[in-house]
């Protein structure tokens, strides 16, 4: 079998073995591992003359590992005998193994420690200690896995950074007090002569045991008696260490400083402790020089000196007010913490964030600190808070929000990461404004002006002056200095900064040239503070608002925004330009205005050309096909010109300009409707643009008062009515020409509804009917999209004959072709996608079924041409709802609510709703009672008192479903009488409800569910007089207890 082990181990290692022999050599080692006896076999082999590779004795340390935790008391002597007399051949023949398998072996004697000392073997330790100085000198190699077992030991039962099992606790807790009790004096002995001694010799591993031996006085510091390290001696070395020209020696003795002062003790041991290290001092006399050295001993010392001052703050902040009241102790705190700041600042001014992000800490916990003693009368910390220190802090946050002079700002994910470091220093920001808003304003105001009105300075110094403006804009929106509300736009911060903006904007050619990222915070701000323009109440002196107001608009629609060479900048200022026109409706003369108009004409031009190879197909998705243009950033453009448009006063002007700007547009439709015969996807593509553009120009009218709506703007919006419907008529195949159509009738609706007219009728009679002709061509959201439309119209023109009439002729053709549709398409549907989209065009149909109710025209219902219709679409609402295991639950909610607002609708059999202007009480509904009431009361009661128990507890049920059976039964007790809001109706309120259907429902109760009299009659009269929440209440105990 130890053949067979070498050869498996051989094969598993090799990259060149073949597949399926790696894979048993592999299957052999693992039941190796796994079997009883197999390390046997292992240390048989170790204990042997043969030599074995590398590969081969990792793996016998590694079954070892994992079968001591479950070898009783003679196999770990045994184990142990293995391993002693293996290192003992490597001492005796100075054999120094490879670094993995010298950590492989210390970890088995760590392990063989970790199962063995509270049962069977409490000497690992000083065995291991014993080679080390045998004789009385040092051996290099014993002493190296002495040193590794030893952190293999802290890292199996002290490290607190390690997740483990409870009983495990107790163990290690067991071996800790073992080893305080029978290894710790020999252990920290041990430490110092192996440190003096390697310090002053040069051996192959002497770098590697200097290094371990500081890192196990870190490691084990936090559960030994510190006493024992902590004598001058000790310290000297560590000290000479710390200042070693070897890095690694530096970096490792920062850490183990920093594990000595994570030590945890009482606040005034712990300031002696700081005292006695006097790590302040040592490191001021070590002229650190952070910007010459080596970006690793950098972080590592930024560490210690944050730790260092963190745990400083700490020894104030868990003190007692009787501890503080010494002032001996509070003062020598507070003074250790001032000198602490040269060294913060030393990193904190350092070039690169990861090392000034390493002392953050410090400043935020001793910001937090101050600021949680604001109000602190009984100790006097004003001293920390002194403003020479904290002017100096603020000015180096400030300085530290500074881009480097190796980063051109260019590159997006250093930008990103950059802005979080700000993020934090802003929070600093915040804090001192909290301490001393007065300072901090001074701080900021100089800085603000210093960067951005020298002349000297380069864009870096510039665009920190904007962004601290930006900052000092966001302390004032988020109320930083705690004013109240009512004060703020009458405090000096707000003032100072009104006035800091106009000069900003006065001043802003000067500079705006200087950087992109200069020019985007320039124009955000000016969009964050919009009001500044609209709110007559802000004054600043010496400013007139109305000049400020039009160089913001001439930098806009200048190289530095609209027109900037840089892609970043150019469309991000279209938004931005969009929103401020928005916002602030700029009350300037109409020339301004054309001017403003006209200036930007030549960026709406479809600068573009499709450059993938997808084919031309009438199913387009814009998402897949690649354009070098920059169509979805020029529809901010084509709103902000309908905005600008709606802006001017004179309407034959306006109606010009108007007329102006769609001609291109136009004429680029009907080029492209005479190129029909030339089809390709990019002239598809042309035609969806062309549309949506003139789209979103209506759009930006939406705001436009009724009384600006003159024959000559009508008669230009028939005539976009009409070449949008032309254009839909020549390209009706192609879903985006479809779905841009309608977005343009919409917006075309949304004006013609201000002043309803005969141009209204005609354009929803000719794209109704261009789409009812091709219905079977939509794509479901197309549907969804016009079922929407169509409640739209219901809800907007309702009262419109004309409309009423049209709508009259359109319900039974669209509900039979939407519920054609849905059959057709579920009987298809094979993935989860394709059922979803079905579900949302169910949803969408029933919401318009619903809606007309509450927009008032349920009378269409019970006319000559949809009495039919009514009676299938009660139906379909039954069969959606029974069939309630099988259907999602959202659609079986929507269907309850049809059926409950067809209760309310036409319950009675007519309609009585009295803002229902065509109903006609000669049009009836004669099933109404046994096919809606009783069919309705009769679900009630199925999907009540027939449930299933646990369906019933489920959440989503009861206040889903069962909710709207309460609403529906509330709908039949209450027909035709308006239903109350119990939530806030008086009680001395008299309550009208349908007694005749009270009883109904009461007499279904007896006869149906076998209800006594008593209980049906407490049931009916809960129903109407509960809110639905509270009935539902009601009604889950009444199903309990049945």
């Amino acid at each position: 079998m130890d053949q067979q082990i070498l050869q498996a181990v051989d094969i598993a290692s090799s990259a060149t073995a073949d597949v399926q022999l790696k894979q048993q050599a592999l299957e052999y080692i693992t039941q190796i591992k796994d079997s009883s006896d197999g390390w046997q076999h292992c240390v048989n082999l170790l204990s042997s003359n043969a030599q074995l590779s590398p590969n081969v004795k990792f793996f016998i340390f590694q079954v070892l590992d994992s079968r001591l935790p479950f070898m009783d008391n003679s196999q770990k002597l045994a184990v142990k005998d293995y391993l002693f007399n293996y290192l003992k051949n490597l001492l005796d023949k100075n054999l120094v193994e490879p670094v993995f398998l010298r950590n492989a072996l210390s970890k088995t004697f760590g392990l063989l420690f970790v199962h063995a000392t509270l049962s069977c073997y409490q000497t690992l330790i000083k065995d291991l200690l014993s080679p080390v100085q045998a004789g009385g000198t040092f051996n290099e190699l014993a002493t190296d896995y002495y040193l590794r077992t030893l952190l293999v030991i802290h890292q199996e039962i002290g490290d607190q950074m390690i997740a483990r099992e409870p009983e495990h606790h107790e163990r290690n807790n067991l071996l800790k007090d073992a080893i305080r009790a029978n290894d710790m004096t020999l252990m920290t002995e041990s430490w110092k002569s192996i440190l003096k001694h390697f310090s002053s010799t040069n051996t192959a591993l002497k770098r590697d045991i200097l290094n371990n031996t500081i890192q196990c006085i870190g490691e084990y510091v936090s559960w030994i008696e510190i006493n024992l390290i902590l004598d001058e001696e000790y310290l000297g070395l560590l000290y000479q260490f710390l200042a070693s020209p070897d890095d690694q020696q530096k970096i490792t003795t920062a850490g183990c400083f920093n594990e000595i002062l994570h030590k945890k003790m009482a606040p005034i041991k712990k300031l002696e402790l700081i005292n006695f290290l006097n790590l302040t001092s040592i490191l001021n006399q070590m002229d650190l020089k952070s910007k010459e050295a080596d970006f690793d001993v950098n972080v590592a010392f930024s560490k210690l000196v944050e730790n260092l001052g963190s745990e400083l703050v700490n020894v104030l902040d868990t003190s007692s007010n009787e501890e503080l009241a010494n002032t001996e102790f509070k003062n020598l705190t507070i003074n250790k913490i001032i000198d602490v700041f040269p060294l913060i600042f030393e990193y904190l001014d350092n070039d690169y964030d990861d090392v000034a992000l390493e002392v953050f800490p410090f400043i935020g916990n001793f910001l937090l600190f101050l600021k949680k003693n604001i109000t602190n009368e009984q100790v006097d910390f004003s001293y920390l808070s002194s403003d020479e220190i904290l002017t100096t802090l603020l000015k180096k946050i400030i300085m530290r929000k500074k881009f480097d002079e190796d980063d051109d700002g260019s590159e997006e994910e250093s930008i990103e990461q950059f802005q979080e470091v700000r993020n934090k220093l802003n929070s600093f920001h915040d804090s001192i404004v909290i301490l001393n808003e007065t300072l901090a304003l001074d701080v900021m105001i100089n800085c603000i002006n210093e960067s951005l009105f020298n002349s000297n300075s380069d864009w870096r110094t510039i665009e920190l002056g904007m962004y601290e403006l930006s900052h000092f804009s966001e302390i004032l929106r988020n109320n930083v200095m705690n004013l109240p509300k009512t004060m703020i736009n009458n405090s000096r911060p707000y003032f100072v900064f009104n006035e800091m903006l106009c000069k900003v904007i006065d001043g802003s050619t000067t500079f705006l040239v200087n950087h992109s990222l200069i020019q985007l915070l320039f124009f955000e701000l000016v969009l964050k503070h919009y009001t500044f323009f609209t709110n007559n109440n802000i004054q600043v002196d010496g400013v007139n608002k109305d000049e400020i107001l039009l160089k913001v608009l001439k930098i806009f629609v200048s190289n530095f925004g609209v027109f900037s060479e840089n892609d970043k900048v150019k469309y991000r200022s279209w938004y931005l330009f969009y929103r401020f026109i928005k916002l602030t409706k700029p009350p300037v003369d109409d020339f301004i205005l054309e001017e403003l108009i006209k200036s930007l004409l030549p960026l709406l031009s479809f600068d573009f050309e499709v450059t993938s190879q997808a084919k031309l197909s009438e199913d387009i998705d814009l998402s897949l096909i690649d354009t070098n243009g920059s169509f979805d950033h020029q529809l901010y453009l084509f709103e902000s010109i309908g905005l600008l448009l709606s802006l001017i006063r004179k309407s034959d002007k306006r109606v010009s300009m108007f007329e102006s700007v769609l001609q291109p547009l136009f004429s680029n439709l009907e080029k492209c409707i005479n190129n029909m015969s030339q089809l390709n996807l990019g002239l598809v593509v042309q035609v969806h643009h062309s549309l949506v553009s003139v789209g979103t120009i209506l759009k930006g009218f939406e705001s436009l008062n009724v009384v600006e709506f003159d024959e000559k703007f009508v008669a230009l919006l028939q005539q976009i009515s009409q070449v949008v419907l032309i254009t839909l008529e020549n390209f009706l195949a192609f879903n985006i020409v479809r779905e841009a159509s309608e977005f343009c009738v919409v917006r075309l609706f949304i004006l013609f509804i201000k002043t309803p007219s005969e141009a209204l009728e005609q354009l929803l009679s000719k794209f109704i009917s261009v789409i009812m002709i091709n219905f079977d061509k939509l794509k479901l959201q197309e549907i969804n999209n016009f079922l929407n439309f169509i409640g739209q119209i219901m809800h907007h023109c309702g009262k419109s004959q004309q409309i009423y009439i049209m709508l009259n002729s359109l319900l039974t053709p669209l509900v039979a072709k939407v519920i054609s549709r849905i059959e057709t398409d579920s009987s298809a549907a094979q993935d989860d996608f394709m059922k979803r989209d079905i579900l949302d065009t169910q949803k969408c149909f029933i919401s318009l079924l619903v809606s007309m109710n509450s927009d008032h025209v349920s009378s269409l219902w019970l006319t000559n041409e949809n009495k039919g219709t009514l009676v299938n679409i009660i139906n379909l609402m039954f069969n959606y709802i029974y069939n309630y295991q099988n259907n999602d639950l959202s659609l079986v909610k929507v269907a309850i609510t049809c059926i409950n607002s067809l209760i309310q609708g036409v319950g009675l059999g007519k309609v009585v709703d009295p803002e229902d202007v065509f109903k006609n009480d000669t049009n009836v509904f004669e099933e109404a009672k046994q096919l809606l009431v009783t069919n309705a009361l009769l679900l009630a009661c199925e999907m009540s008192f027939k449930m299933k128990r646990e369906l019933l507890n489920d959440a989503q049920y009861r206040n889903s479903i069962l909710l709207e059976v309460i609403r529906t039964m509330k709908a039949v007790c209450y027909a035709g009488c308006e239903i109350p809001d119990l939530q806030s109706t008086k009680k001395n309120k008299a309550i009208k409800f349908n007694e005749e259907m009270v009883e109904q429902l009461r007499a279904l109760l007896i006869s149906n569910m076998g209800f006594p009299s008593d209980l049906a009659q407490d049931f009916v009269e809960k129903l109407v007089q509960f809110s639905d929440r509270q009935f539902l209440k009601y009604l889950i105990q009444l199903i309990e207890k049945m």
